[in-house]
Parts: structure tokens; sequence; C-alpha cells
């Protein structure tokens, strides 16, 4: 199913290009270093416009928004679509405030993505911005700040409903959709991979998500022929270092530990572990 997914990304060593959230930049560096893409974090509108052409990938995320770097964000998706170049968007607390809603629809009006990467509620806002009207979009208005509204956490109750709805939202927009929660689902508006890798202790570790971002962005970067797939191995390989991290914490040990044993394990992922760990439906 992940054919030389994380070979291809090892081989090619994607330049990423981060736009992101100051609170997990390290994190996010890290992450990508140790999958085998290197990244570069800068939002500097006069250097973005020089880094954004020479990107193999631009990871737009919105965890830390702010007007300067707005602008930045407007000139790298436009640098990105001129040249084929994958980006991807992390919505982070869409629904949480205007400015936060606001500039994602806007960026999705400017800018094609490649994936959009969100939690539940982020995803449900989004596309009822965009004419997405299944009556499960409209159960909740808002963000748990930046966390996912428990009324909105997929379940083995509303799985389908759920996959329907990204779905839809794929289609309507033409865009990977990637959902992350007890069940990730990765679909193209036809194919959806339904992941089940992960514990619940990664929620206690800030940056996760932000990290899977800036891994999307690498992972299908080095597999452009093949962006589905690619954008679910990267869901799966998340889990699984993270299900490997849970795994080896002492009775001593915390979250602190968890984020760097995460790491560690993004590092020691290859496609064989892949296939054989990753725990995937496709619906």
């Amino acid at each position: 199913m992940f054919d030389k997914i994380i070979l291809n990304l090892r081989t090619q060593c994607p330049l990423v290009h981060n736009i992101t959230n100051y609170v997990t930049v390290n994190d996010v560096a890290n992450a990508e270093l140790a999958i085998g893409a290197s990244p570069v974090m800068t939002d500097e509108i006069d250097d973005v416009k020089d880094m954004a052409a020479i990107a193999s990938a631009i990871n737009i995320n919105i965890g830390t928004l702010n007007k300067r770097t707005i602008e930045s964000m407007f000139l790298a998706g436009e640098i990105a679509n001129k040249n084929g170049t994958v980006v991807v968007l992390d919505p982070v607390g869409a629904g949480a405030t205007k400015l936060r809603t606001d500039t994602c629809v806007e960026l999705m009006n400017k800018v094609h993505f490649d994936v959009i990467k969100g939690n539940m509620s982020e995803i449900k806002i989004l596309a009822t911005s965009f004419g997405v009207t299944e009556a499960q979009a409209q159960e909740s208005n808002t963000t748990k700040g930046v966390d996912v509204n428990e009324n909105d956490a997929i379940s083995d109750k509303n799985l389908s409903a759920n996959i329907a709805l990204v779905k839809a939202f794929a289609k309507k927009v033409n865009s990977i959709i990637a959902v992350t929660g007890k069940f990730d689902l990765i679909t193209d508006g036809e194919k959806c991979y339904v992941i089940a890798n992960g514990h619940e202790l990664m929620e206690k570790v800030c940056g996760t998500g932000c990290m899977i971002s800036g891994l999307m962005a690498a992972f299908v970067a080095a597999n452009k022929d093949n962006k589905l797939e690619a954008a679910a191995a990267c869901i799966a390989s998340m889990g699984i270092a993270g299900d490997r991290g849970v795994a080896s914490l002492k009775p001593t040990q915390g979250n602190s530990t968890l984020k760097e044993s995460i790491i560690d394990n993004l590092m020691l992922i290859d496609d064989a572990a892949l296939q054989a760990e990753a725990k995937v439906e496709v619906k």
C-alpha cells in the first residue's frame, strides 16, 4: 500500500519552507530532519520571495498568526502555485477567532493547497465556509481554542458521517483533506484512508499537529505522483512513532520524554515498518 514512500523522501531530501507556529518551530524542524527532509523556517516577506521559489514544498501553519506573516503566506502560496510546488495548509484554530477563519478562507480562495490538514472542528468550519452543508458540519461552530471541540471528535459512532463530510469537502476544493483524531481520515474525495495508529497521550505533547503539517509537505513533495498515499503514509508514520514512543515510556517519564521519543522514532521508521505497523482501512 505504501510502496517506497519513505525511501523516496529520504532519497530526494526535499527542501521544506515552513511558515509555521513559533511555539513549535524547533519541533517541526527536528521532525522534518528525522524523516529525511531539509527544513527552513522563514516568514520575512523579502526572504520568502526567494526561498519559496527554490523550495520543494511550502508548509503554511497559522498557529501563531499575525498580520505581518499573513502577507508572507499569500506570497509563498502564489509562488508555489506558479511553480507547481506542493503547498500544505494547517488551519490551526480556524473557527476560534474571526481572523483565523477569514485568513484561511481567503488563503483557500487565492491559493490551491495540495493538502489541508486539521482537526475535525477546523475542517467543519472550513467545509461550511465553502458550502459543504451536511448536517454534521453544522453541529459545531467553534473550536476549543486550537483544539478540537469535544462534540466534533471522530468516534465509531460518527465515523461514516465524517467520512462523507470530508469526501464532499475534498471534492469541493479539489484538495486532499487530512483530519487527525482517534481515527485519522485522509481523502481526495473518492478514496478515504482511515488510520487508527497513535495514542491519546500524544494530545499531551504540544506540537504533534504542527509536526504533521511539516512532515506532510515533505511526504507529498517526494511523492508527487502518489499524493494521497503519501499523505496517508505521513499520518500513519506519525501515529506509529507515537505508538512506539508511548510503549517505551517508563513510569517516571512523561510528555517531554514522549516528544523526544516521537522524533527519534520518526528517524527510525522505514517503509517496511510502515507496511507492518500501519492500522489502515480504505473506505
